[in-house]
């Protein structure tokens, strides 16, 4: 009996230990899969616009756009309030925000996300990366402080990867770009040689200093950079009287909504949305006849149209996603596809006619419009202003094309585009004709 007591109790204690074990892994392997979909979530790219959140907008802070507010005070005043998400959602779907202000405030958002959503900072730093490699309006300086500002960013989130290639882009101004004085030239290397050391990198913080003098050596002149070419290439349009009526009305409801909204009733904030939603179609029927009978202006001028459509279709396409916070026009809800379409053919459209009009025009004039051209296109793509992934590939390949080509008409000289991939993440950055000190992956 003694015997078989024990036999009992080790058998017991057998299938004890088998069931903690089975536990243990099953949390092991738990565990595996939530700090795996953690880390997929922080390193997967998502376009900018894809990631607004409609439900923490705030409606009388973002429908001020709608009544004529310029973006930079919309964001900034969303800001100061402490509404986080309704200055992602201007600045998301900002079209004509300058891009020396966009790349700011995609900075200062990081700032914001730093420690309460580390994955939300990423993308804002990559977004600010992105407008750096790829607006056309920048100058190299200030790209360069861009990059180094975002190295910072992405060093305070231990996203060292990201870092070095922020730190590679802002090194590979200072060095190759012929647009920069010596002084200047020193200003950005010394800064980059102080990030790399804070990283922890003294190999190529060493390698920076070793060639800093022969790096920023060179006559004290500026060469000034060429002008934007593709400015020029756009003509003009005027708005007939029906689409001037429509935004005027549409802008004294959104401002109504605007006044009223914190102390407005549910009831009476239902109709101030539908008011606006009213509107909102009004306008949007008047433009589409506007657009149609325009179709046969010169190739300047559709250009000029074009750009106007493109900017009412992403506001439009905003509103069919809740983008302001509240439901304005439900019947846009149900065609987010078709909206979504048309905005990728006025883009596709936009595209195409810039590049009709570079054939009148000189070919170095071209090069240089060309560049511009493409990386105006592909930074649309990668804000998710211009929402077609499936274009990113063609423009990308287009833009490397490109700008090397631009680069060998200037004599070797200057910055291309390139493009590296860090843990599934695309980067597109500016670089030399050095590639034997490449960045760190």
């Amino acid at each position: 009996m003694r015997q078989l007591h024990k036999s009992k109790w080790f058998l017991a204690a057998l299938i004890g230990g088998v069931v903690l074990l089975t536990l243990a892994g099953l949390g092991l392997l738990g565990a595996y899969f939530y700090f795996s979909r953690q880390a997929n979530g922080q390193v997967a790219w998502v376009s900018p616009f894809s990631a607004i959140r409609p439900k923490t907008i705030a409606p009388d802070l973002a429908v001020l756009s709608l009544a004529g507010e310029p973006d930079d005070r919309v964001i900034r005043a969303a800001l100061d309030a402490g509404e986080v998400e309704t200055a992602y959602a201007g600045l998301a779907t900002s079209v004509l925000l300058p891009d020396s202000l966009r790349s700011g405030h995609w900075l200062l958002l990081a700032d914001r996300y730093q420690k309460s959503e580390p994955a939300r900072a990423i993308l804002a730093i990559q977004a600010a990366l992105d407008v750096a490699a790829l607006s056309p309006m920048l100058g190299d300086m200030a790209r360069a402080d861009i990059s180094l500002q975002a190295a910072t960013r992405f060093m305070a989130l231990k996203q060292a990867p990201d870092a070095r290639l922020a730190l590679a882009q802002a090194e590979n101004i200072g060095r190759y770009s012929p647009l920069l004085l010596p002084a200047q030239r020193r200003a950005i290397l010394e800064r980059v040689e102080a990030a790399y050391r804070a990283a922890g990198e003294a190999t190529l913080a060493s390698a920076v200093r070793k060639d800093l003098d022969s790096a920023s050596a060179g006559p004290g002149v500026k060469i000034e950079p060429p002008p934007a070419l593709l400015p020029g290439l756009r003509g003009a349009v005027t708005l007939p009287p029906a689409v001037v009526a429509a935004v005027a009305a549409r802008q004294q409801a959104a401002a109504q909504m605007a006044s009223r909204w914190l102390s407005a009733s549910p009831n009476a904030r239902k109709a101030l949305a539908e008011a606006l939603g009213q509107a909102l179609v009004a306008e949007d029927v008047a433009r589409a006849e506007f657009y149609q009978s325009a179709a046969e202006l010169p190739d300047a001028d559709r250009l000029a149209l074009l750009h106007d459509r493109v900017a009412w279709l992403t506001g439009k396409y905003r509103a069919a996603n809740d983008g302001f916070g509240a439901s304005l026009v439900p019947d846009w809800a149900a065609e987010i596809a078709a909206t979504r379409q048309e905005l990728v053919e006025a883009h596709t459209n936009l595209i195409n006619g810039y590049g009709r009009q570079l054939d009148g025009l000189a070919p170095a004039d071209a090069s240089q419009a060309r560049v511009e051209l493409l990386r105006q296109g592909l930074l649309a793509v990668r804000l998710g202003l211009f929402p077609d992934l499936d274009a990113e590939r063609t423009l990308s390949e287009q833009l490397s094309d490109a700008s090397r080509e631009l680069w060998t008409r200037q004599g070797s000289v200057g910055l291309v585009n390139s493009v590296q991939e860090v843990q599934g993440r695309r980067f597109y950055l500016l670089a030399g004709a050095d590639t034997r000190r490449a960045p760190a992956k």
